[in-house]
């Protein structure tokens, strides 16, 4: 996650979607947000902030018109982008919110150290989002990528009440897509769980869920079949 992404349409989907799952499960007792927070830089993959044509093609998020307003605020004003401010919303929706990490820069060398850090008690009864710059790991991993390693040491330490949400780019080719997420992030993220992972795409990016509480994650599912008929989302798992 970048500053300079804060407020674009991907983050409509991403905290509308949050916000949804959480204030539909009791269990959930707060928003867990793990930003992998990496420095701004000069690319233009944060500008996507058309949000008159993002409702004219019902992108999801789209008729959460309390998060557009807020997230619009954020649109001209580069010095102004904060995630930590994402906070504010939450709390106003009445979901208790920590944001862990975001006063300094994710670093690659440091990184077993960052996740050792995470305080068990943020792991449970939370929703627990994992906000990599791209995704998860690739053979040559870098900041941007959250390892496996690290989604096997927080799903060990998260209780029966928790799930943990990761966030993942579709691969630049298109071509790709079908066969990316049975055979390559879900198969793997289920040799960890023991269990196939729920995900919903909008064939942009994708959201990737574990549980360790078949209950929950039939719960989960019937939030996300609900959100998807809202949108034109693919979900599966």
């Amino acid at each position: 996650m970048k500053n300079q992404y804060f407020g674009d349409i991907r983050d409509l989907f991403k905290y509308d979607l949050i916000s949804w799952i959480i204030q539909r499960i009791d269990s959930i007792d707060r928003f867990t947000f793990v930003p992998m927070l990496t420095e701004d830089d000069n690319k233009s993959h944060g500008h996507k902030r058309d949000f008159k044509r993002a409702v004219e093609q019902r992108k999801p998020g789209t008729k959460n018109e309390k998060l557009m307003k807020f997230l619009i605020t954020y649109d001209d004003d580069q010095k102004k982008r904060d995630i930590r401010e994402i906070k504010g919303y939450f709390e106003f929706c009445g979901i208790k919110t920590v944001i862990y990490g975001a006063s300094e820069h994710f670093k690659h060398k440091e990184r077993a150290e960052y996740f050792k850090n995470i305080d068990g008690e943020l792991l449970s009864d939370s929703l627990i989002f994992l906000d990599p710059d791209i995704g998860l790991e690739v053979k040559r991993s870098r900041k941007e990528h959250l390892l496996y390693s690290e989604v096997k040491e927080l799903y060990e330490k998260m209780n029966e009440n928790a799930i943990l949400m990761i966030y993942q780019h579709f691969p630049r080719a298109r071509g790709r897509h079908k066969e990316y997420l049975p055979d390559g992030r879900s198969k793997k993220l289920g040799e960890i769980a023991g269990d196939l992972p729920l995900y919903i795409s909008d064939n942009e990016i994708f959201f990737l869920f574990l549980t360790k509480n078949a209950e929950l994650k039939r719960r989960l599912r019937d939030i996300l079949r609900d959100y998807k008929d809202d949108y034109n989302l693919t979900i599966g798992g």
